[in-house]
């Protein structure tokens, strides 16, 4: 039996797939761009998501038993601009995984969710995952359509759908425009760093490879009691306590932020990772200066500059 990631190459994917692989698993990668990739234990299958006849067929031939359902338009920026477009890719894409799932028998699938499915919720108390999400962008609402789908799918054909809710992501492979990357970026070529506002704004940063730890556990989760569950990295940092650590790793950086908070950015109060820990067994293990020392070596690899 084997587990099928959609967007297997992809920011997360392409992670979640190696811990997978170094864990003994048969995974299949399914992605709409062509590749190769011969490593031992890996089928890489091309195909969309909307192509239920292809999807299928890889599940069925390939033995698939869960599915890891990563593949989307996964920032809720450019659903400002292409809000049509993340809408097909999201909704539209996650509800062909689960019809692809109840027609050929697979019962688990980890689906992937965001904090941007909440919006702001500006409360010091932590969040449970039954709060009423109130998104602000296309792409939050698509994410509470599909844990909302995956709430259906369970009730009426038995299926196990796990919505993970994850926060900020970040580490190495990380070329999606955010402003993390951006100031890694100024810190790594020696260009100061301005932001008029937005120092006091609050971040839940979790590292990539918690996120793909967390995944993997609920895709092998005996008993979820639960539809939706909180990941992120445990705590949470604001803007310019960020700028301090970067300042403290990348020697001669120099970051310039104003005070107060991003607009038009969701604020949010700390998670609750109670029931993420109780069922699923998940606790983040990278610190966030473990985990930016990584990211910036790899961007100092990509850009080949000196770290």
């Amino acid at each position: 039996m084997s587990t099928l990631v959609t967007g297997g190459r992809g920011f997360v994917g392409r992670h979640l797939v190696d811990q997978l692989l170094a864990a003994g698993d048969e995974v299949v990668s399914y992605n709409r761009d062509y590749v190769i990739d011969d490593r031992p234990g890996l089928t890489v299958v091309q195909g969309e998501l909307f192509d239920l006849p292809r999807l299928t067929r890889a599940i069925g031939e390939h033995g698939v038993d869960r599915i890891i359902h990563t593949a989307g338009q996964s920032h809720p920026g450019v659903s400002i601009d292409l809000p049509l477009t993340t809408f097909a890719a999201n909704a539209d894409g996650t509800l062909a995984v689960f019809e692809a799932a109840r027609m050929t028998g697979v019962r688990r699938i980890v689906n992937f969710s965001s904090e941007c499915a909440l919006g702001s919720v500006l409360t010091e108390d932590p969040i449970r995952e039954d709060i009423k999400p109130e998104p602000t962008t296309t792409y939050g609402v698509t994410k509470v359509a599909g844990e909302l789908l995956g709430s259906v799918y369970n009730s009426l054909y038995g299926l196990e759908v796990v919505s993970l809710r994850v926060t900020e992501v970040y580490g190495p492979g990380l070329w999606m425009p955010s402003l993390l990357s951006d100031m890694i970026r100024a810190g790594l070529d020696g260009q100061p760093f301005t932001l008029p506002e937005g120092g006091d704004h609050p971040f839940q940063f979790v590292h990539v490879e918690d996120v793909a730890t967390a995944a993997r556990l609920a895709a092998r989760a005996e008993r979820p009691t639960q539809p939706v569950y909180n990941v992120s990295g445990g705590r949470r940092v604001t803007v310019s306590e960020t700028a301090q650590l970067l300042e403290k790793l990348l020697p001669g950086s120099r970051f310039e932020i104003g005070a107060g908070y991003l607009p038009d950015w969701d604020r949010q109060g700390p998670y609750d990772l109670s029931a993420s820990e109780r069922d699923l067994g998940y606790r983040p293990d990278w610190s966030l200066e473990r985990g930016l020392t990584a990211t910036i070596e790899w961007f100092a690899a990509q850009l080949g500059k000196q770290p």
